[in-house]
C-alpha cells in the first residue's frame, strides 16, 4: 500500500544525499544507553544459560537482562552479543536473542533472534517515519533483518514495558547501524510473547536511529521518544530538528504512535522555481478532513509563514518554506501569507499532527517534485 510505495522515495533521497557527509551536523544524539530496571534474576534451582551454544560463534556477550516475557515461571533471559571484525570495513555486528527455560527438557530454547527476524518495512510513512510523506513509483517493499550481520550494529537500550491493559511484559530495545555510508538507520521495536512465541508489535525506523524513557507506571506505560526529523529540501548531514512522539497502547490494543509532534497542514505543495530557497509554493491539492481544507483552495501560492522560525541546520536543498513550517510544532497554530489569484490573503491555521487520519490516508501524487506539507 501506501507506505510501500513511501519507502523507494525514502532510498532515492537516501543516495542522492549520501555524499552530504557524515554525522547529523550540530543535532545532539538522540541514542540513550540507560535500561529499564525492572530486570530480575533466576531462581537458583534453574542453570545459568551456556550462552556458548546460544549465540553465533566468536560473539562477545555485552549484557544479559532477566524478565518474565513468554508466561514460563523462569524468568527469560535477554541476551546482547556484539561479533567480531569483519568485512573491508571491520564491522562488528550485533545480536539481541530472547531465551527461555523449558522445565520439561531442562535446556534453555531461543525463542526470538534479531538477526533471523525479517520485517516488510511497512513502517514507512507518516506514523513510523521521520520523513515527510513523498511520491515514488509503485515498487514492492523491501524485507530487511531488524539487525544486521552484515552492519557494523549496537543494541543501545533495553527496557521490560507493561503497556495499558496487558499483563504481561513486552520486551522493547533500540538498535542503531552503520553500512559504511554517511547515515546510521535504527528502529525501535516492541515484542510480545504469547505462549512462547515472539510476535513483533511496533517497529518504528528512521536514520540517526531513535532514543526514549518509559514513562508512567501501573497500567499506563508508555514510550516517550524523539528523533531526527528531515524534510525533502534537508541535506542528508543536517536534520532540521528533533520531533518527539510516544508510542503505546490504542483503543483496540495496537501499540502504536499515541501522538507526533511533526506538524501536518494537509497541502501537496510544489516550489514555484525549483530547488531555489526563496520559492513560494504552489497548492497542487487540499486534503479533505486535514487542518487545510476549508482554508485553502488549488493553485493557491504560498508566499510567506508570518514570523516563521529558523534553524542553523534549516536546509538548502529547496523551499525555505517547507523547513519552517516543519520548525513548528503539532498544535501550534500559524499565519500563513498567499496569494489567490492575484489577491494577497492571510490564513491562521492550527496545525494537525503526522498522526491524523488526513495525514494516514494520503495519497502522494505521482510527481516526485511534489511534496506534502
Amino acid at each position: 500500500m501506501r507506505r510501500a510505495v513511501i519507502l523507494v522515495v525514502l532510498l532515492v533521497i537516501s543516495i542522492s544525499l549520501a555524499g552530504c557527509g557524515g554525522g547529523s551536523g550540530k543535532k545532539k544524539s538522540t541514542t540513550r544507553t540507560s535500561t529499564s530496571a525492572t530486570s530480575t534474576s533466576l531462581p537458583s534451582s534453574v542453570p545459568k544459560p551456556n550462552l556458548g551454544r546460544i549465540v553465533p560463534a566468536n560473539y562477545v556477550v555485552q549484557k544479559i537482562q532477566y524478565a518474565k516475557l513468554s508466561g514460563q515461571a523462569t524468568p527469560d533471559a535477554v541476551v546482547v552479543s556484539k561479533g567480531p571484525s569483519s568485512g573491508d570495513f571491520g564491522f562488528h555486528p550485533a545480536e539481541l536473542q530472547v531465551i527461555s527455560w523449558d522445565a520439561i527438557a531442562e535446556r534453555w530454547n531461543v525463542i526470538y533472534d534479531a538477526q533471523k527476524d525479517k520485517e516488510f518495512q511497512v513502517q514507512y510513512g507518516t506514523n513510523g517515519s521521520n520523513q515527510y510523506i513523498t511520491s515514488p513509483p509503485d515498487l514492492e517493499t523491501a524485507s530487511t533483518p531488524i539487525l544486521d550481520r552484515t552492519a557494523d550494529g549496537d543494541v543501545d537500550q533495553i527496557a521490560f514495558v507493561r503497556f495499558g491493559t496487558e499483563k504481561k511484559l513486552d520486551l522493547v530495545f533500540s538498535t542503531t547501524q552503520n553500512y559504511g555510508g554517511s547515515g546510521s538507520p535504527g528502529n525501535l521495536v516492541v515484542i510480545g510473547f504469547d505462549q512462547g512465541e515472539a510476535n513483533l508489535r511496533y517497529l518504528w525506523f528512521g536514520d540517526g536511529g531513535v532514543g526514549f524513557d518509559v514513562t508512567g507506571s501501573g497500567a499506563k506505560q508508555t514510550l516517550a521518544a524523539s528523533a531526527r526529523f528531515w524534510t525533502p529540501v534537508d541535506a542528508h548531514c543536517c536534520p532540521v530538528r528533533e520531533y518527539s512522539f510516544v508510542v503505546g497502547e490504542d483503543a483496540e490494543h495496537s501499540i502504536t504512535s499515541l501522538s507526533d509532534d511533526r506538524p501536518w497542514l494537509g497541502l501537496f505543495v510544489q516550489a514555484v522555481e525549483e530547488s531555489a530557497s526563496d520559492s513560494p509554493l504552489e497548492v497542487v491539492d487540499v486534503l479533505a478532513g486535514s487542518p487545510a481544507a476549508s482554508l485553502f483552495q488549488q493553485g493557491d501560492v504560498i508566499t510567506e509563514i508570518v514570523g516563521a522560525k529558523t534553524s542553523d541546520d534549516q536546509g538548502s536543498l529547496g523551499p525555505a518554506l517547507i523547513d519552517q513550517l516543519a520548525l513548528e510544532k503539532a498544535g501550534s497554530r500559524v499565519t500563513i501569507r498567499i496569494d489567490r489569484g492575484g489577491a494577497i490573503k492571510t490564513v491562521t491555521v492550527k496545525l494537525g499532527s503526522y498522526i491524523d487520519t488526513s495525514a494516514q490516508n494520503a495519497e502522494p501524487p505521482s510527481d516526485l517534485s511534489i511534496m506534502a506539507i
